[in-house]
């Protein structure tokens, strides 16, 4: 059961909720996922605004001024490099959900179906094949609904989840002083490389290696 006021599971028989001490809901099933979703719209918490990010400031003009500045910033960011990787873990994490397949659950309930009614059809009167496409169709739209439902709600978890971990990120390149970078070319192996390629002399300026780098 599923109490329809803090939308928490309820074990055993009863009609009083143990989390909030409300009435606990026993309808059908199709009034247990309304009131699931009723539930989670009410205590899903509302996606947060952007943080808007600082403008960097001008690079300065001298080689050197930009390689002590491009130290600076690297041991600035390198303090903060967790943050850089939450973000790069749920770019991961969300490449890895994918909507379900309406194809496969037809399939699969297929296959269900068959493993569950044909060795109880010589039991059963006529229409064997008529009963056996109710219970396909029943087992693949149940499967996918249900699916498509998981699949959603973890989609809006990690959403929120990813705007958080962005947000953190940006508030901590907003605290940076004097940063010349833009956050996109902030993660300290991206500085390394940059400050490498400034001391050898291949590139005369930050400018000309991002414009270089990003072409």
């Amino acid at each position: 059961m599923i109490c329809k006021e803090c939308g928490e599971k309820i074990e055993g028989l009863t009609r009083i909720c143990p989390h909030c001490g409300e009435r606990a809901l026993i309808d059908d099933e199709l009034e247990t996922w309304n009131f699931i979703a009723d539930t989670a719209d009410k205590h899903r918490r509302e996606m947060p605004a952007e943080i808007v990010l600082n403008e960097p400031v001008p690079i300065p003009d001298e080689r050197t001024a930009q390689i002590d500045g491009l130290e600076r910033l690297k041991d600035y960011f390198v303090q903060h490099s967790n943050l850089y990787k939450i973000v790069e873990d749920l770019d991961y994490i969300e490449s890895g959900l994918h909507r379900p397949s309406f194809v496969l659950w037809l399939l699969s309930g297929g296959l269900v179906a068959a493993l569950v009614y044909f060795p109880l059809s010589p039991f059963l009167p006529d229409f064997i094949w008529a009963y056996y496409f109710v219970l396909w169709g029943a087992v693949t739209t149940v499967g996918y609904l249900r699916a498509g439902r998981r699949y959603e709600r973890r989609k809006a978890e990690y959403a929120l989840l990813r705007r958080d971990a962005e947000n953190d990120l940006r508030a901590m390149y907003n605290d940076c002083a004097d940063c010349f970078l833009p956050l996109a070319w902030t993660p300290p192996p991206r500085i390394n490389r940059m400050i490498d390629a400034l001391r050898s002399g291949k590139f005369d300026s930050v400018r000309a290696y991002m414009e270089r780098e990003a072409g």
